[in-house]
């Protein structure tokens, strides 16, 4: 059988909001499955070219404070960004929060003006625009994008309508150059940026998005897409979800 294997990048550093709550929701849901599982913790210190990594088929990182964003970028700009690009350019499987989906972007710019060079791997930019504009935080919710929503995969896994929730809380706002690659799109809270009700990004079968909650915990059929696509799998064994689903229509009514 096939395994999952996770590369799970700077969890002592980019944990805002029990982020590594995703990795445990893929956990259990692989080993209720009897799928194999290895988590593998990509740190500042990792040479991420050697052969230990080579069979990843599942990237996650979270979103952090300023202070442990400022170290990840160096590292993630110096040592990993052409591993990060050529995984996901070839259709590697990922989810990356808040900070680190702002981090795989064009760049970003801070309240002060201050420009960082992002990661060129989404189309998208993002800015704070300080006091001009309030911070983005509540609970959310949106429509999946039709590319996933129609996807024979999702159609036959999800046990859930395609919608997704979530908690935000970030001051940059985000801005897709393509907005058909947006995740969702926003029918409660902010999203990318409050405007354009699209939130994330899907690009390929890599997702970006302001969603906390952990954002798998709080939508079980995203986990089991992901799953299926890192693994090249046709569908999945149901699993007993009566209160997962039971928790899912109860935060789209949270306020």
């Amino acid at each position: 059988m096939n395994k999952l294997v996770i590369g799970y990048f700077y969890k002592k550093d980019l944990n805002l909001y029990g982020d590594n709550g995703n990795v445990e929701v893929l956990k259990y849901r692989t080993q209720k499955r009897n799928i194999p599982i290895e988590i593998l913790e990509i740190s500042g210190d990792t040479d991420i070219y050697s052969d230990k990594y080579k069979n990843i088929n599942f990237i996650f990182m979270g979103g952090g404070p300023d202070s442990a964003q400022n170290f990840v970028y160096q590292d993630l700009y110096n040592n990993k960004k052409e591993f990060l690009k050529h995984y996901i350019d070839e259709g590697g499987v990922g989810l990356f929060i808040c900070g680190s989906y702002q981090l795989l972007g064009n760049y970003y710019k801070d309240s002060s003006g201050k420009t960082l060079k992002g990661l060129d791997i989404f189309d998208l930019y993002t800015e704070h625009f300080g006091d001009d504009k309030p911070r983005c935080i509540g609970n959310t919710v949106a429509r999946i994008s039709p590319r996933i929503s129609r996807n024979p995969l999702f159609k036959k896994i999800s046990m859930l309508e395609p919608s997704i929730t979530g908690f935000e809380n970030h001051g940059g706002r985000t801005f897709l150059k393509d907005k058909n690659c947006a995740l969702g799109y926003i029918t409660k809270g902010w999203g990318n940026n409050g405007d354009d009700y699209t939130e994330g990004i899907l690009y390929n079968n890599s997702i970006g998005t302001y969603f906390h909650g952990p954002f798998l915990a709080r939508n079980p059929h995203i986990a089991d897409y992901l799953i299926a696509k890192s693994l090249g799998l046709k569908d999945l064994k149901k699993l007993d979800d009566t209160l997962q689903k039971l928790a899912f229509t109860a935060s789209k009514k949270l306020k």
